[in-house]
């Protein structure tokens, strides 16, 4: 589901720097990428708070495209540093603006979906009603990218060494200068968002618990050790790495893997997601946008590679 290839050189970080190194590149980025997926929802709340429900439906159209433009700075840019967090801020706000507010407005106003309940609650909103029913699109771009011989993504590059498809592919035909990496952060992102939105839905979904025979609480406490797993194995690779924006793209999976849980733990009552009601719990929301700018700052003044920032030289051979 990353972009990032594990197995960097020493010689990947500069040698000024006796902080930026494992395993303190890969904890804050992974933290960092924790609190940007708890902003975003608080984000969204406060947009349609501050502008009315069918306004939000409206500016959605321009909010989106404001990510279009974001990600053609990106594209535009040779730095691959700066390709990275345009890539990854582009998707988040496509994603918020031309699916999550898009999907609200089409089960709620236009179709006029009721949401599912259980007794009085509500349990699922009409426009997650309607992402379940992407699942088979979902799918379908899974296929797209197993089949993809210019991926450098270690669970494709796994897939398709157990098919083997490796040599059938043949091999790569772009170097780490021919990557895009605005494009396939911001397609990482989005893609990665989806899937795992997807898989909560699933879980939460009782006609999919009852179809296989599963209670709920076998089902999501299934999903809790694969998550806890999957997202385990990503970061044990992930606190081995140098370059900030490789452990950048990599965080992107490796924190939307472990989030399952927190939307797990929330549904069992363990604790309460503050970003999803902000007006309610400033405090905390001040914490939290506090920590992700304190990061993010980090991560921005961190020492990089010249590949990272655009001053190629004689350097060859940054990782995706």
């Amino acid at each position: 589901m990353s972009t990032a290839t594990a197995g960097e050189t020493p010689a990947a970080v500069p040698v000024q720097s006796k902080l930026w190194r494992p395993p303190f590149v890969g904890l804050v980025t992974t933290v960092l990428m924790l609190l940007a997926i708890g902003v975003g929802h608080a984000m969204m709340v406060a947009i349609e708070d501050l502008l009315g429900t069918d306004n939000t439906y409206i500016a959605s159209i321009g909010i989106g495209f404001l990510g279009i433009v974001a990600l053609w700075y990106g594209i535009k840019s040779k730095s691959e540093n700066f390709a990275t967090w345009t890539g990854f801020f582009a998707g988040l706000i496509v994603w918020m603006a031309w699916v999550e507010f898009f999907y609200m407005y089409y089960g709620r106003k236009n179709f006029g979906m009721m949401p599912r309940m259980e007794g009085l609650e509500v349990t699922t909103e009409p426009e997650y009603l309607i992402m379940t029913a992407t699942i088979g699109v979902l799918l379908t771009q899974l296929a797209f990218y197993t089949f993809d011989k210019d991926t450098r993504c270690n669970m494709f590059l796994w897939i398709q060494n157990r098919l083997g498809l490796r040599a059938v592919l043949g091999p790569s035909t772009k170097t780490a200068r021919d990557r895009n990496y605005a494009i396939i952060t911001f397609m990482e992102t989005f893609y990665v968002t989806w899937f795992v939105y997807a898989w909560n839905l699933l879980i939460f979904d009782p006609a999919f618990g009852g179809g296989v025979g599963m209670s709920d609480m076998v089902a999501t406490g299934a999903t809790v050790f694969v998550s806890i797993a999957w997202g385990g194995f990503c970061f044990s690779r992930l606190i081995r790495y140098r370059r900030v924006s490789t452990a950048l793209r990599y965080a992107i999976p490796t924190a939307n893997i472990l989030w399952i849980n927190v939307e797990i733990f929330s549904k069992w009552g363990l604790f309460t997601e503050v970003w999803l009601e902000p007006q309610n719990y400033l405090a905390e929301m001040g914490l939290i946008v506090l920590a992700f700018v304190a990061m993010a700052v980090l991560i921005h003044r961190a020492p990089k590679k010249p590949s990272e920032t655009g001053e190629w030289g004689s350097e060859e051979g940054a990782t995706s």
